[in-house]
């Protein structure tokens, strides 16, 4: 490979862009096989929720959508390893991929020697990104540069889509159609967050921009023609309309910091020719923030206040500031071990409790995610965890600072891909988008196209093949697939049969659909957590003691493997109504200390209408009620939307 390229020379289109794709006797998963797959897995789940007909309302189908495809090529890429073996497919990994796999590996050996408190949780995030790890290989092995473009044509459009469910949401003009997410009065599209949803804008304006500047000619140096540029700007332009409407800040600025990447290699690869082209972009965008502004200067000026807000309570960043000392007090806590994959958000109140001690002046909160994603690791997997996902970034980082150095000669997806590893990864430094599979998906492709181009030419001989292991791990590739499948399907029947359960107004028939829909392993906690609140509302209609004991019970139980705080308020209550003065206190020690005592009530009334003294919990001052930040937006901290879950 040249050292170094004339700056006047255009930007070349290749399909293959490395000796080690090129080499395989074999593609791991053809073509006509991978392509409408990863077109699935890629650009639908942004556009579909799974709607009332399901308990979870929200991700069920995306997961659906994003995974059955992985699944599907997973089954193919086996198949094919098992019969040809060796000699006939050659399945390579690469020194990224096999970081990726020994962080797998750890995490699935930390249960163990750390107590896992949900097994649910933890098998459910363990299979997530297992199935991202395998959509990482199979795309290192088999998915040409090629299909890059118009996969981002079908990601711009489907951004296009969601800008105008966002714009019908907020002007409450969505109950037309079951198409659209019900949530009248916000503007999220069908991502379903307004986080997400400015995540997603962000990437689709950085393809469109990548787009119209690596694509500005033909392979034979003749000008694309003006209908196909002039589209590309008019999606780039309906797209960036919706990122600055959703008044995402770490969007917006998760975009910024991409196109700074992206300038800094077309300048540094391609000479100032193309980086001029990445000036007329600014110039659409700017025209497009100035008609936005016009047409809703309401929403201009909330974005303005909440930037203000940023700049003037930088030390709170945007209501982050409690959560992240919890979460470096949980990494405290077990530093070495960590709590597990999955686990965090049932460490939450535990590890918030021990940081009141060092910052009393914090508030209250609940939330399942760090808005770190980088942080969140090091908590679920101790230093071993954390240090192995930093590897994997900085190997990246390392091999784009010698490709620059360098000046080595690229594909232009390989350009797409270094913006959007930066784009997502500055964005995890605010939010969570290593939590959503229709996110972590592109992140995964944009790392397989670097890699295969760039660390496999670095270093060579850090390619492994499996060699007489090749027909093993097809095999381990079929189990594998074949047991996830198994494992979703069979937790959408439980899905479904909690919703069935929630639907119907005959207690025997809810209770008999909540004990079956328990033996669906993926639900098995929300069927046993829906039990309980079932038993408390029929022994509150009944009057019966025994029932309400019954549905306490559970909920205590439940919240012992999955504490959260909405569980946390109504046992606050009920084991004041019993008067289980041990579990009282046990759950009166998570809330802020100095917001309440326990105290005694001596004119408090049993359940046989006897006047008694009773142990109740005194609230000493207003503590602003307790903050539950599962949803949290640019916006600070925003209530809990059941949908969020």
């Amino acid at each position: 490979m040249a050292a170094s390229r004339p700056a006047d020379k255009k930007i070349k289109e290749r399909d293959v862009p490395s000796e080690a794709f090129a080499a395989a006797p074999r593609p791991l998963v053809p073509f006509f096989i991978i392509a409408p797959l990863w077109f699935i897995s890629l650009g639908l789940p942004n556009l579909v929720y799974s709607g009332v007909y399901w308990y979870d309302t929200l991700h069920l189908i995306k997961w659906f959508v994003a995974g059955v495809p992985v699944a599907v090529a997973l089954i193919v890429a086996g198949a094919r390893l098992f019969f040809y073996g060796r000699k006939g497919l050659d399945f390579r990994v690469d020194l990224f991929g096999a970081i990726w796999l020994g962080l797998l590996a750890y995490t699935m050996m930390q249960s163990l020697w750390v107590p896992i408190y949900s097994k649910v949780s933890f098998l459910q995030e363990f299979l997530c990104f297992a199935a991202v790890w395998a959509f990482y290989v199979l795309s290192w092995n088999s998915f040409p540069n090629r299909t890059i473009r118009p996969l981002l044509w079908l990601a711009n459009l489907n951004a296009a889509l969601n800008v105008v469910f966002a714009e019908l949401q907020i002007r409450n003009l969505n109950g037309f159609t079951r198409l659209i997410l019900p949530t009248p009065g916000n503007y999220i599209g069908n991502t379903g967050q307004q986080n997400m949803f400015g995540l997603w804008m962000a990437v689709c304006v950085m393809s469109s921009i990548y787009l119209y500047i690596a694509y500005a000619t033909t392979p034979e140096g003749k000008k694309r023609h003006v209908a196909v540029t002039v589209a590309n700007l008019l999606l780039m332009a309906v797209n960036f309309w919706g990122l600055w409407n959703s008044t995402s800040r770490s969007a917006i600025l998760s975009l910024t910091v991409a196109l700074v990447v992206l300038a800094f290699i077309i300048l540094r690869q391609f000479g100032r020719d193309y980086a001029k082209r990445l000036g007329h972009v600014i110039v659409v965008l700017a025209l497009v923030a100035f008609f936005a502004v016009a047409c809703n200067y309401a929403r201009a000026v909330e974005l303005v206040s909440k930037t203000v807000d940023m700049v003037q309570n930088v030390e709170s960043f945007g209501g982050r500031d409690g959560i992240w000392a919890t979460s470096r007090t949980m990494f405290k806590m077990q530093p070495w071990k960590g709590v597990g994959i999955g686990q965090y958000k049932w460490h939450y109140l535990e590890a918030q409790r021990e940081m009141f001690k060092t910052h009393p002046d914090k508030l209250w909160q609940y939330t399942h995610w760090a808005h770190n994603e980088f942080l969140q690791w090091f908590c679920e997997g101790g230093v071993v965890g954390g240090s192995l996902l930093t590897a994997m970034w900085g190997l990246w980082g390392i091999s784009l600072l010698v490709m620059l150095r360098r000046r080595e000669h690229v594909a232009p997806e390989v350009i797409w891909a270094c913006a959007l590893i930066a784009l997502i990864s500055f964005n995890a430094f605010w939010t969570r988008p290593f939590h959503r599979i229709e996110n972590i998906l592109w992140l995964s492709l944009a790392f397989s196209l670097f890699n295969r181009d760039m660390v496999a030419r670095l270093m060579p001989g850090k390619v492994f093949s499996l060699g007489n292991m090749t027909r093993i791990c097809g095999c381990v590739m079929l189990a594998a697939s074949l047991g996830g499948l198994y494992y979703l399907g069979d937790g959408m029947v439980g899905d479904r049969t909690i919703r069935r359960a929630l639907n119907t107004q005959n207690a025997a028939a809810q209770r008999t659909l909540l004990e079956k829909a328990s033996e669906h392993f993926m639900v098995q906690n929300d069927a046993l957590k829906n039990l309980g609140y079932h038993y408390i509302q029929l022994g509150e209609q009944t009057q019966n003691l025994e029932t309400l004991s019954s549905g306490f019970q559970l909920l205590w139980q439940h919240f012992l493997r999955e504490p959260h705080s909405e569980e946390l308020r109504v046992l606050l209550d009920w084991s004041q109504r019993f008067q289980s003065v041990a579990v009282l206190e046990t759950l009166a020690s998570y809330l802020k200390p100095g917001t309440y005592r326990l105290g005694v009530q001596h004119d408090a009334v049993d359940s046989r209408g006897n006047v008694v003294s009773a142990v109740v919990l005194v609230p000493l001052q207003s503590s602003g009620g307790m903050r539950i930040v599962d949803n949290i937006s640019d916006e600070g901290i925003t209530p809990y939307d059941e949908s969020e879950k």
